[in-house]
């Protein structure tokens, strides 16, 4: 038997508007004149506010006076389950609603991934939730699982804008800066790769220490992929990696490839994201090394990738981690068997890094008498509350997430896996390589001229302002990492989208040097 709505029939307010009545027998609008209190609720939303979280939906009139008087906003209205949308159907209002692109109506269950799918804070700025006050008393017992879905959500939002805000303007100055790379990079046909042998992915967590003489006793047999970071190990010990994956765009990530023995790196692969720091990659070039770029979700790197021919592969990054990503190009590159060394996501006998990173040198040329080297590494470890795993090791919340990243990335690929003395074991026999990763053809002719800066800045320019995120052009989606920049940065926080479009489009123009 199906679940009972809490309404349970139509009546008419005073004024004539159709209305559902709770089981109750009060309403939710008002019996009077319900479209009167809704234009008084809509005054009292916020200017700056261009996404609303409406919880009731009741006779859908507060819904359609918000859509009439503000042109800016999103409304995602929300009920208790589906046997309420399905009566409230019945209302023609309803009906209309359900096909307005401005309104999403779901149940409390899909609220949370409805918020993840549609709230986009570069584009939308500030939320506010709006309460339907005789629903809210109804529905009680809902409050803490709404607030409770409703604080998850924003939670991972706030975390992907922070990243975003953090590095936008640096991510458009990296891919501009390594377009101009493009020509010097081998073609991914060109790659050879022995998927024959152990792929071998190195992080940098402290228990690579240990892994040391295994990786030197079993060089023959294994195609070591070391992460940037990892890469400083490496040559510490005097080895050197078959491949060096990078996508970290900070200015900081070019220490991990500052080495005095260039000339030992003719035959290592580079694997550089296209919004890396520019300087690695000179480095890396320098080294004479194999340079290949990638794109990871970056969607101006995605734009070029689709609108030019640039061949370039894609390889998953999760939630930024690059482990991730050199163990996705080891299962693409068709690598059947897989080991991970170093990839901790703890901090292990007091230790973040394994001996030999890039933190080493930096720490030791910045120590005092009164500043000491275990001075700040302790402040590295203790820079955010620790989780206490076992005796020896403790996490983060943000390194917990990478493990969980990693972990769900093995899972939805298929890939099984067991956790062995602090390594990863992987079998990826039952996947096939990526065939197109290997056929890539990236035209080295590529050149960032008046195409790329035409296409991209009379698209910006031209195209009018959608009043939804859903109606952005793909040039405009390109630049919501930038404006999530602009949007933390500027003092004008609480301009609408516009605003910083125009903004980042100027940004765009500069970065062409255009004007």
């Amino acid at each position: 038997m199906g679940e009972q709505s809490i309404y349970t029939q139509i009546i008419e307010s005073k004024t004539g508007c159709k209305i559902p009545l709770l089981a109750n027998n009060r309403t939710v609008d008002s019996r009077y004149d319900p479209q009167r209190d809704s234009l008084r609720s809509c005054q009292s939303i916020k200017a700056e506010t261009h996404f609303i979280i409406l919880t009731g939906i009741a006779s859908g009139i507060l819904i359609q006076t918000i859509l009439q008087n503000r042109e800016d906003i999103f409304i995602l209205a929300v009920e208790k389950s589906k046997a309420e949308l399905e009566f409230l159907q019945q209302l023609e209002l309803i009906q209309e609603l359900g096909g307005n692109k401005r309104v999403r109506l779901c149940t409390v269950e899909q609220l949370k991934d409805s918020i993840l799918e549609l709230y986009v804070p570069a584009f939308y700025g500030s939320l506010e939730v709006i309460e339907q006050r005789g629903w809210t008393e109804e529905n009680k017992e809902l409050v803490p699982k709404l607030q409770e879905c409703i604080q998850e959500a924003l939670a991972v939002v706030s975390a992907d804008f922070s990243v975003q805000s953090h590095f936008g303007k640096l991510w458009l100055h990296n891919i501009m800066c390594n377009l101009k790379q493009l020509d010097k990079a081998a073609s991914p046909a060109e790659i050879k790769i022995d998927s024959n042998k152990t792929a071998v992915i190195l992080g940098a967590g402290p228990t690579l220490e240990a892994k040391i003489n295994e990786l030197k006793a079993n060089r023959n047999n294994y195609y070591i992929i070391a992460t940037d970071t990892a890469f400083s190990i490496m040559c510490n010990n005097d080895m050197t990696p078959d491949c060096v994956v990078s996508l970290d765009g900070q200015n900081i990530s070019g220490t991990h490839f500052i080495h005095s023995k260039e000339a030992q790196f003719k035959d290592t692969l580079f694997l550089f994201d296209l919004t890396s720091n520019p300087a690695a990659v000179r480095k890396a070039l320098a080294f004479g090394g194999r340079l290949l770029f990638f794109i990871s979700g970056h969607p101006l790197c995605s734009y070029i990738n689709s609108n030019f021919t640039t061949g370039l592969p894609e390889l998953f990054s999760g939630s930024g981690t690059v482990t991730i990503s050199a163990l996705d190009f080891a299962a693409k590159s068709g690598f059947k068997n897989i080991l991970i060394f170093g990839a901790d996501f703890a901090y292990v006998n007091g230790k973040s890094y394994a001996k030999g990173t890039y933190l080493d040198t930096l720490y030791n040329s910045q120590a005092s008498r009164l500043f000491t080297l275990e001075k700040q590494f302790d402040r590295l470890l203790f820079r955010t509350p620790l989780v206490k795993l076992n005796e020896k090791s403790f996490t983060t919340s943000v390194l917990d997430s990478y493990r969980t990243s990693l972990e769900k990335y093995l899972e939805t690929k298929g890939i099984g896996f067991i956790q062995k003395d602090d390594s990863y074991i992987l079998d990826n026999s039952k996947n096939q390589a990526d065939k197109n990763f290997a056929k890539h053809d990236q035209t080295r002719i590529f050149e960032l001229d008046q195409k790329l800066a035409d296409k991209m800045y009379n698209s910006i320019k031209n195209a009018p302002v959608p009043a939804i995120c859903s109606d952005l052009s793909a040039e405009q989606i390109c630049l919501l990492p930038l404006i999530s920049w602009l949007r933390f940065y500027d003092n004008k926080k609480k301009e609408a989208f516009g605003f910083y479009l125009e903004k980042a489009a100027d940004y765009y123009e500069k970065y062409l040097g255009r004007n």
